[in-house]
């Protein structure tokens, strides 16, 4: 790894990251900036409740694969995992600070579960039904975030500490750790919420939209 290919992949990667797919969403639907709306973030769970499941189900994929495609791409043409992981930092760090948008962004989850995908995908797809699991029993977006992250940050570490393979190194887990801080700083205040039991729930989110595009009764 030289210094030209470093900067090159962490540019690439910041840019590609920055793409706010959550705000564009926003605007092409309904002409709205989400970021003045709701919890403030471009991200999915945003997106779900302002936007209602289809577009959520849409950002999230999309804001995975600005994780998952820099990050392959960038093993494909160098060969490097040092590369791989500066990649996949600098994608989280456009996602939650967009340059095309006033640095104002999401929190991360999703780009952070496409860089894992791109790490190690039957790792990735273990964190995803977790997060499901979690979801659908608990019913709480956030939960699924403070959990998986960390979760996909040890199991990296673990994968490294036991040597489970070449692909596995300890710069990888230094990634996990990353995502894992950046996950849980955007969410102290869901933690916070949680804690005082008043954090809402996937449902609510969605009825909530419904209750907005319910028509108003006329007055006469």
């Amino acid at each position: 790894m030289n210094a030209s290919e470093l900067i090159a992949v962490v540019v690439a990667s910041y840019l590609i990251g920055s793409i706010p797919f959550g705000y564009l969403t926003g605007r092409i639907l309904r002409g709205i900036d989400i970021r003045e709306q709701g919890s403030g973030s471009t991200g999915a769970t945003n997106a779900l409740r302002l936007l209602g499941r289809g577009p959520f189900f849409m950002v999230m994929a999309l804001d995975a694969l600005k994780g998952y495609v820099p990050v392959l791409a960038v093993w494909y043409l160098f060969g490097a995992h040092d590369l791989q992981v500066a990649a996949g930092i600098a994608v989280v760090l456009g996602h939650d600070f967009p340059i095309y948008i006033g640095f104002r962004g999401g929190r991360g989850t999703a780009s952070s579960f496409g860089v894992c995908a791109a790490f190690a995908l039957p790792l990735a797809v273990g964190l995803l039904a977790v997060g499901l699991f979690l979801l659908f029993t608990l019913r709480y977006m956030s939960v699924m975030s403070i959990v998986t992250v960390p979760l996909g940050a040890i199991l990296l570490l673990l994968l490294a500490v036991f040597n489970v393979s070449d692909d596995f190194t300890y710069t990888k887990a230094i990634f996990g750790a990353f995502a894992t801080a950046f996950v849980l700083l955007t969410h102290a205040g869901n933690i916070q919420r949680l804690i005082d039991g008043v954090e809402p729930k996937f449902d609510e989110a969605v009825d909530s939209l419904r209750q907005r595009k319910r028509p108003r009764p006329r007055t006469t």
